[in-house]
């Protein structure tokens, strides 16, 4: 089975259903992470940022974060990466960009040795890690 970890732009298209800005492959995995025959990873800090965008009403989700946070986490293909103490090491590491958020989700693809699902250019000019768009 394949593994990923997701960045928190190509989440959060996949679950509002911009299926269009995502490329062949990620709606793909995706679709495999949701009928279990993939497993995406999402970063603590992923839920984070999706918590703040939704709070500063720069998204709107569907329902309210911890239910719809629960229900993608209830999902056999999604699983939380946590913030952890080797995740958090990596990611001070890191200098590509300004973004604690985006060195603690590269951090995290780095230390757990996945490909990173992102469209993110900062990220994947970097090229700190495999990225999977």
């Amino acid at each position: 089975m394949a593994v990923y970890v997701t960045d928190t732009h190509p989440l959060l298209w996949y679950a509002g259903g911009h299926h269009a800005k995502l490329s062949k492959k990620v709606l793909r995995i995706f679709n495999e992470a949701m009928r279990d025959q993939a497993l995406i990873y999402v970063p603590a800090v992923v839920l984070w940022e999706v918590a703040l965008l939704d709070k500063g009403r720069r998204i709107q989700l569907r329902e309210p974060f911890d239910q719809w946070a629960s229900a993608l986490l209830s999902r056999r293909g999604f699983d939380l990466a946590p913030l952890d103490l080797p995740v958090v090491v990596e990611a001070v590491t890191l200098s590509f960009n300004d973004d604690p958020f985006d060195a603690a989700i590269v951090a995290t693809a780095r230390v757990n040795d996945l490909p990173l699902i992102t469209k993110d250019v900062e990220i994947t000019d970097a090229q700190m890690v495999e990225v999977a768009w």
